[in-house]
């Protein structure tokens, strides 16, 4: 629990991954932080300079042996990034010496950190909103160019100014509501109705916008993940090797080979992609191994944002690959013709298309010129820049997108309380076109304020501080 008097102890922790390394950084915080470092590190001045760095070795406090040589920096308070006095210690990256260190730092009285407790401090001293404190994390876990861009973006304060600008709002609206029901018994009127309905119009324009945001945002930041699927034998493992550009598949012309999920990543023009390798559907395996296989790729089907439909080009589709077909949603499918090196002949598209007409796959799609045109890849597993021609595709939805120009939310946390502000803003909008006055108006506009303050981190309880800060590691 990062809350009570342990917020005032001086903290300690190693902030370098764990491991054998060049060098390790263990950071020092909280009021003492400089007092309890010049007991082992004798070299430093009684009064040191903030952001410089100074050079010695770095003793037992007891018996004064050296332990370390060891380069020192010291921040004074407020100036940190927890907004504390700070010493960073910069050591040789071996396990031994950086235990020793802390063990000499526990000796004097400094407690070891808990999970991400630099950064709670970080937001408690005001430093960073809640907002920051998380885009540090996703700074950290970031696995793509996007990702990182919209992590460093966020901890810059981009969505949080956008927030406050629409907190703003709320409370100058809620103002005038209330002074409007103060005066209401001298017939007063402070605030038009249509003037609050013009800014509420507003409110609920700008949270829209952000709140659908979130599934590109999310893909931004965790990455897409992709589904290959179809009857046994199609090649989707040899297809899988291909897209990862590595051998994660074992691959034979024996039906069946896949009995379970197997997952790689890759990252393309930015972005993360996790593919997913499952097991051929069929239905008349009596292999318990295979049945458990089969029914879980039904389940990675169903939690993917894309599905690559695979079937051999050189067979064509089966009544069976159709009805498989007819399971998936065409809005996030793509299918791929796969073994094409096996034929001689030139692919007859309006053959195929003539025979999926019937099905209810085909009926669903909304523009099926679209579709074939992107959505359709006659594929051969041999040829290596097939890779490239998927992908492209397949990132055409995010091609446009700039993450330097464009405010998202990426958040589930983000995602839940903006969607609260949203439908609370809504029904205050609805509340004032029924002419129901400002004290049902100020009852929900109340709570989408507070939905967006919860977000930015100004209102918080234990629950809130436990699920943000919980995903941290122990030296962030």
């Amino acid at each position: 629990m990062l809350r009570g008097d342990r917020d005032k102890d001086t903290i300690c922790a190693i902030s370098t991954p764990p491991g054998v390394g060049g060098i390790s950084v263990i950071r020092i915080s909280g009021s003492s932080a400089f007092n309890f470092t010049s007991k082992v590190c004798r070299f430093l001045p009684t009064s040191p300079e903030s952001h410089r760095v100074y050079f010695g070795n770095l003793v037992h406090a007891s018996s004064r042996e050296p332990i370390d040589e060891v380069l020192v920096t010291y921040f004074q308070n407020g100036r940190s990034f927890t907004g504390e006095e700070v010493v960073e210690i910069s050591c040789h990256g071996s396990p031994i010496i950086c235990q020793t260190i802390l063990s000499e730092f526990a000796i004097l009285g400094v407690r070891p950190a808990d999970r991400g407790e630099f950064t709670y401090r970080s937001f408690i001293n005001g430093k960073i909103d809640l907002i920051q404190a998380e885009s540090v994390l996703s700074l950290i876990e970031s696995q793509s160019q996007q990702s990182a861009k919209l992590a460093i973006r966020q901890l810059k304060g981009v969505l949080s100014n956008r927030l406050e600008a629409i907190e703003d709002k709320m409370t100058w609206i809620l103002a005038h509501a209330e002074a409007n029901i103060d005066f209401s018994s001298e017939g007063i009127q402070v605030v038009d109705d249509h003037i609050v309905k013009e800014k509420l119009s507003v409110i609920i324009s700008e949270l829209t916008s952000l709140v659908d945001t979130f599934r590109l945002g999310r893909v931004l930041k965790d990455g897409l993940s992709v589904v290959l699927t179809g009857l046994p034998n199609v090649g989707k493992s040899s297809l899988l090797n291909l897209f990862l550009e590595d051998d994660r598949a074992i691959v034979t012309d024996i039906p069946g080979t896949t009995r379970d999920v197997i997952k790689g990543d890759t990252s393309y023009k930015g972005l993360k992609f996790t593919f997913v390798d499952t097991a051929g559907l069929r239905d008349d395996t009596t292999d318990l191994v295979e049945r458990i296989g089969i029914q879980r790729s039904y389940e990675a089907q169903s939690d993917s944002d894309a599905v690559f439909f695979i079937f051999d080009a050189s067979s064509g589709l089966s009544q069976e690959e159709l009805v498989i077909l007819d399971s998936l949603e065409p809005s996030r499918t793509y299918i791929l013709g796969n073994k094409t090196d096996k034929i001689a002949y030139n692919i007859d598209l309006s053959a195929v298309k003539q025979l999926m007409s019937a099905s209810k796959f085909y009926q669903k799609i909304q523009d099926t010129d679209e579709f074939f045109k992107r959505r359709m890849f006659f594929v051969s597993a041999l040829d290596k820049n097939i890779r490239d021609e998927v992908f492209k595709e397949l990132v055409h939805e995010f091609s446009d997108l700039q993450v330097s120009n464009i405010v998202l939310i990426s958040n589930a946390r983000h995602f839940e309380n903006l969607s609260r502000a949203l439908e609370n803003a809504r029904r205050s909008s609805e509340l004032v076109s029924g002419g129901l006055g400002f004290e049902f108006l100020a009852l929900e506009l109340k709570e989408a304020l507070i939905a967006v303050q919860e977000t930015l981190g100004k209102r918080f309880d234990d629950q809130i501080m436990d699920r943000v800060f919980k995903e941290f590691c122990i030296g962030k």
